[in-house]
């Protein structure tokens, strides 16, 4: 688990890496690497420092290839200097900062989960689907929030003496939640094509369907998770994008059972 977290954190920062910036600075105009960035004529970039800081303004006048020209409408910027995607203007981020958005996604989920019966326990494993709709907003530059809901599920299954199972080596846990997730996101790349994001938060499960013969179904009615989440908005334009999440979500250890889930969506959003 921690090896494939950090792949997939490595890959995520590796976008940051790639992000444009000023190669050359002279006669009010800056020279920029795109460094496969998407960017048209009129576009205007910040121009941070090293520790993230906004030191100038710039208009993207000359496009060709992976290169642009832009003129320095504001400020000192200097070689090196990393850009940022003007949320102010027309031409900047996907959407921008005051706009919140909405969705729907659907997502794969492997899980993980140990039953501890009075007379021993049980090891199982599988995998289910969720789908879900959202809602974020920006609650600053780079801090947002959101909301997902909608229809999830936890399904595993594993062998095990059949004194467990009630009669036979075949345990099974199949349940069906009504659930909300909270997240709080923090966007540490953002640019006209991704917002790339790290976040975590909490979730609340309602149970609406359960089956098992390993697990005492009366006693499964709500349950909460902690959510550790990584995730990628691709633009497709100014108001509509593709977002990409990777949660793992624990269910907290009590006396009869523990769980986890590693989950994988994609989906659709709008801006309003």
């Amino acid at each position: 688990m921690k090896t494939l977290i950090a792949a997939m954190t490595f890959c995520l920062f590796s976008f940051h890496a790639q992000a444009a910036k000023i190669t050359v600075v002279k006669n009010g105009k800056a020279l920029i690497d795109l460094e496969g960035d998407s960017v048209a004529v009129g576009d205007q970039f910040m121009a941070l420092n090293e520790q993230g800081k906004r030191k100038a303004l710039l208009t993207v006048k000359q496009v060709k290839g992976n290169k642009a020209v832009a003129t320095i409408d504001k400020g000192k910027p200097s070689e090196g200097f990393a850009l940022e995607a003007y949320e102010g203007h027309a031409g900047g981020a996907h959407r921008s900062k005051d706009k919140a958005a909405g969705g729907l996604s659907v997502g794969y989920a492997m899980n993980n989960m140990t039953v501890k019966p009075a007379n021993g326990s049980v090891s199982l494993t599988g995998t289910s689907f969720n789908l879900l709709g959202f809602y974020q907003m920006q609650l600053d530059k780079n801090i947002s929030v959101k909301f997902l809901g909608g229809y999830q599920t936890l399904v595993a299954k594993g062998t095990a003496d059949s004194a467990i199972c009630n009669g036979t080596t075949d345990c099974s846990v199949d349940l069906s939640y009504l659930g909300v997730n909270a997240l709080i996101r923090y966007s540490f790349h953002k640019s006209k094509t991704w917002d790339i994001w790290g976040g975590g938060g909490l979730g609340f499960l309602f149970a609406i369907g359960k089956s098992s013969n390993v697990l005492d179904t009366s006693k499964v009615t709500t349950n909460q998770t902690i959510i550790g989440s990584l995730g990628a908005d691709y633009s497709l334009s100014k108001d509509n994008f593709i977002p990409f999440q990777f949660d793992y979500a624990m269910f907290p250890n009590n006396s009869t059972s523990s769980a986890n889930q590693m989950i994988f969506s994609a989906g659709y959003g709008w801006a309003f």
